[in-house]
C-alpha cells in the first residue's frame, strides 16, 4: 500500500525545507527518523531543549504538522558576541493519509526527542458484495 511516510525523498527538502530554516546553522533542526512497527509508524524527532508546552501537533487534510518554538530567556545584562543556538519558531509536516484522526496518533517526550506514534491505515477489505434482486 502506498504511504507517504515510507516514500521519503530528500530531494523534496531542498525545495520545501523546515519552515523557519533561515541559515546554515539551522539545517539540523527537527531531524526525524521514521520507524515501521507492526501496526504503526514511529516518528523520532529531535527537539533538544524544548518543553512539551512549546510544541503544537496538528492534523489537517492528511498532514501531521509539528510546530516547535525554541525559546531562550534573555538576560539584559548579557551581550552576545556570537549566537549559534536556535531560537524562533519552526514547523515540519508529514503526509500521513486522510483516513487518520487524532485518536490514531499519540505523542510523548523523552530526553529531547519527540516520539509520535501513528497508527497504520488499514486497507479496506475488498470482498465481493452481492446485490439482492427484488
Amino acid at each position: 500500500m502506498f504511504n507517504y511516510l515510507t516514500t521519503y525523498d530528500p530531494f523534496f527538502d531542498l525545495f520545501f525545507p523546515v519552515k523557519g530554516e533561515t541559515n546554515r546553522h539551522h539545517h539540523n533542526l527537527m531531524k526525524t527518523d521514521i520507524v515501521e512497527k507492526k501496526n504503526s509508524y514511529l516518528l523520532k524527532i529531535n527537539v533538544p531543549g524544548v518543553k512539551k508546552e512549546d510544541i503544537k501537533i496538528s492534523l489537517e487534510k492528511g498532514y501531521l504538522t509539528i510546530d516547535v518554538q525554541y525559546k531562550e530567556e534573555i538576560n539584559e545584562d548579557e551581550k552576545y558576541l556570537y549566537q549559534e543556538r536556535r531560537i524562533g519558531e519552526y514547523s515540519r509536516s508529514y503526509n500521513v493519509g486522510e483516513n487518520l484522526t487524532e485518536k490514531d496518533i499519540e505523542a510523548k517526550m523523552d530526553n529531547g526527542v519527540l516520539l509520535v506514534s501513528i497508527k497504520k491505515e488499514q486497507p479496506k477489505e475488498e470482498k465481493t458484495q452481492y446485490i439482492d434482486i427484488h
